[in-house]
């Protein structure tokens, strides 16, 4: 491991406090003198839960769990402290992210200047690299006017820095990308190449038809990441073993990685990474993966071919493949999301599929009873979607194909009241559910007042959905990452404050603050739901699974301001200790 790698891991280490035990699974765990919320409704709150074989074998009083067990059982004495479901992280990018975080950081950066500097400081340290790729740039110079009298970064800005070997930089939300003209020319975009999609996935242009250098929207720009020899095997095994401890830390057993973009090749690599991993006995998480539509020409049963295909190759107790990520639309900051009333500058964004393409597709996944998750943070971009859903539905009746659409940032209610009927799961982001970097006044600026206070209705989507699922959207959250934990994510929700404020004005509209337990279940029970993992994991209940997590103080009992601070002790996945936290003062008998 290179010395950078070595000093980001002491870092996160740092933040963290985490440390992996070399305790192998117990045949039996007693967990005793605790507060245990169970997430089942039979039951939901007990004292004690006995482990058995890596799954749960007792819950109830701390008296009849102590009887149950084995005098060999390994004796966890909580002392008050609260037990909890595994968390269940429904959208992240731990394979993307783990390559971005290794790479050139621009994260903090407010101007193309900032920029300039991180780049300059960043190639002069790393001469030998071949290309230079990072992950950060503000999403606010997507908006602004550049050398060439069009929006959006410029090739040139970067060219003045580094002109002798590409850059490519992702930006924040990872829904565009800034390249400089000798990764153009390597990549062969040059005036006459024609854009992915025009007007939805598409290579900016001057006046005179040249490329700018801004890419927007992943069809443009995720191709070129294995062209540009990024992504290998061996890059995704590094990724992995930089990122998933720190989701043990944070008390995530099962990960759900919303889309690897570029292709089948990095699925695949990522996927032979994280087996290697299981095989020597180093990932400590389910791990859920996504094959991403990379174009609105793939065919369905194409696409379900190819799905099984991999699942067939690498599925396993940890690992599985069964859904289709769709991006089908862009973000509100980029005015690319699809809305129905009009951008104050004009426009309305663009869906990646919609008609009959759409639901031609969906129906081919119903075929072969896959799942779709759908990218959707517009409120046409959900209109269209149902619309789709609605007609694959009639045309293929009988599947056990799950839909959810993920993020839902914008939402018409007369679509609201669409989503039980046709049985349309959401997926969200509670952190996006205060003003984060002011955004209030961004959407405001770039929608209207009313719609720009009318974002993340999480009250109004949790009482028309059938199901509600919460996870971060690593990278793309624009958050460092230890502040995506479920426990920052549960109290915003609940709150719709910045983390950490006793005090202030919630998030309009103030009423769509959620129920603590509502938002705890989002994370738990409903996340495995969405996964199709319910028979498993997301309870604490006899049979499943023992995917555990043990944090410090009952957060029930503590100020809603103060649930992000409270710290994950101990994680558990498959009665497997996979990290306890130092400090903890932990006692583990055997």
């Amino acid at each position: 491991m290179s010395n950078r790698k070595k000093s980001a891991v002491a870092l996160l280490c740092a933040i963290f406090a985490w440390s992996v035990p070399a305790t192998p699974m117990a045949e039996e765990t007693l967990f005793v003198n605790g507060v245990v919320w169970t997430g089942d409704p039979t039951q939901l709150r007990a004292e004690a839960v006995l482990v058995r074989d890596g799954r749960i074998h007792y819950v109830g009083t701390s008296e009849e769990a102590t009887r149950r067990a084995d005098n060999s059982a390994r004796t966890m004495d909580l002392k008050g402290k609260m037990l909890i479901p595994g968390f269940v992280e429904t959208h992240s990018h731990p394979a993307v992210a783990g390559l971005l975080n290794s790479k050139l950081q621009v994260i903090g950066t407010q101007t193309v200047a900032d920029v300039q500097a991180a780049l300059k400081a960043y190639a002069d340290a790393h001469p030998d690299e071949k290309v230079l790729f990072g992950f950060g740039f503000p999403s606010a110079l997507n908006t602004a006017l550049n050398a060439a009298g069009v929006k959006g970064p410029y090739r040139g800005d970067l060219d003045a820095i580094v002109s002798d070997r590409p850059v490519m930089l992702i930006a924040l939300d990872a829904h565009s990308a800034w390249v400089n003209s000798k990764a153009l020319e390597v990549a062969g975009i040059a005036k006459d190449t024609p854009d992915p999609l025009p007007g939805v996935h598409y290579y900016q242009r001057d006046k005179n038809g040249d490329p700018t250098g801004w890419m927007v929207e992943g069809n443009a720009f995720w191709p070129l990441v294995p062209l540009f020899g990024i992504g290998s095997e061996e890059d995704f095994r590094a990724a992995f073993s930089d990122m998933l401890p720190n989701y043990s830390a944070m008390g995530i057993t099962t990960v759900f990685d919303a889309g690897i973009p570029g292709g089948d090749t990095l699925l695949r690599n990522a996927l032979k990474a994280l087996t290697r991993m299981e095989r020597e006995g180093q990932l400590s998480v389910r791990f859920r993966a996504s094959s991403y539509l990379n174009g609105p020409t793939e065919e369905g049963a194409d696409m379900a071919r190819r799905v099984a295909q991999i699942r067939r190759e690498f599925a396993s107790d940890l690992i599985d493949l069964h859904t289709v990520k769709i991006p089908n639309d862009g973000t509100i900051e980029g005015e690319t999301a699809a809305v129905l009333t009009p951008y104050a500058a004009g426009g309305s964004g663009a869906v990646l599929l919609s008609g009959e393409p759409f639901f031609q597709f969906l129906s081919a996944l119903r075929k072969a009873n896959l799942d779709a998750h759908i990218h959707a943070i517009g409120d046409r971009t959900l209109r269209v979607t149902l619309d789709a859903v609605a007609a694959a539905r009639a045309t293929v009746p009988e599947s056990n194909s799950r839909v959810t659409v993920a993020h839902a940032m914008l939402a018409a209610p007369e679509d609201l009241h669409r989503l039980k009927s046709l049985d349309v799961m959401i997926q969200t982001t509670p952190h996006w559910a205060h003003d984060l970097s002011g955004t209030l006044a961004l959407y405001s600026h770039l929608l209207d007042e009313q719609r720009g206070a009318n974002v993340m209705l999480l009250k109004d989507v949790w009482d028309a959905a059938p199901l509600v699922a919460f996870g971060a959207d690593y990278p793309a959250t624009g958050l460092p990452f230890p502040q995506t934990s479920p426990l920052f994510g549960i109290e915003i929700g609940h709150t719709r404050l910045a983390p950490g404020a006793a005090e202030g004005t919630p998030l309009p509209p103030a009423d769509q603050r959620m129920a603590l337990e509502d938002m705890l279940m989002g994370y738990t029970v409903n996340g495995a739901r969405q996964l199709r993992l319910e028979e498993e994991v997301g309870v604490i209940a006899p049979g499943k699974q023992a995917d555990l997590v043990v944090i410090e103080r009952d957060l029930f009992r503590e100020p809603p301001h103060r649930i992000h601070a409270i710290q994950v002790d101990l994680t558990m996945l498959a009665g497997r200790i996979v990290f306890t936290r130092d400090g903890a003062g932990w006692q583990i008998g055997d």
